[in-house]
């Protein structure tokens, strides 16, 4: 990418804002402006990589309660993916910072492997709990670009900026 030019995401329905590299843009993209898929998801992609939020439902957050971060990631993986790395953090003390910690909130992270006819795609989703409110933030993208400069860039830029508006 040339220049890195970045805009903010803010929406108070989804309850989130984090900045996001210009490149990256979403099928409702109305005068440049993000609009979300449905009231509790919006995608962006750019190429090959792609980054989805969901903000979960009242019945998914209860199961998330009764049942943990851990499992309701597990649950969210496709029977074909396979797993490569799972770990959770708990909420971070202030000053110190995890890069598994979204909004400093518990999460729990994988990264999955996914066969297409294309090529495998590499799968890195957060799930993370705030306030009793459960999100999933998936990032993707080919295997052999996820872990290229530019990917990371893009990743990272949205998982360092990603703030709950409460």
């Amino acid at each position: 990418m040339e220049e890195d030019l970045f805009k903010r995401f803010c929406n108070q329905r989804l309850g989130v804002s984090f900045f996001y590299h210009s490149k990256l843009t979403s099928d409702n993209n109305d005068n440049n402006q993000l609009i979300l898929d449905n009231e509790n998801s919006l995608l962006l992609k750019y190429e090959d990589l792609k980054f989805k939020i969901i903000k979960l439902s009242s019945e998914a957050n209860i199961g998330l309660q009764l049942f943990g971060l851990e499992n309701g990631l597990r649950s969210s993986l496709n029977e074909n993916e396979r797993l490569i790395t799972e770990e959770t953090k708990k909420r971070q003390k202030k000053n110190k910072k995890s890069s598994v910690a979204v909004g400093g909130n518990e999460t729990a992270c994988t990264t999955t492997v996914y066969p297409t006819q294309d090529g495998n795609v590499k799968i890195k989703r957060y799930l993370v709990s705030h306030d009793g409110q459960g999100y999933l933030l998936a990032f993707q993208d080919r295997v052999e670009n996820f872990e290229s400069e530019q990917s990371q860039n893009i990743i990272q830029t949205i998982l360092d900026t990603f703030k709950f508006i409460d």
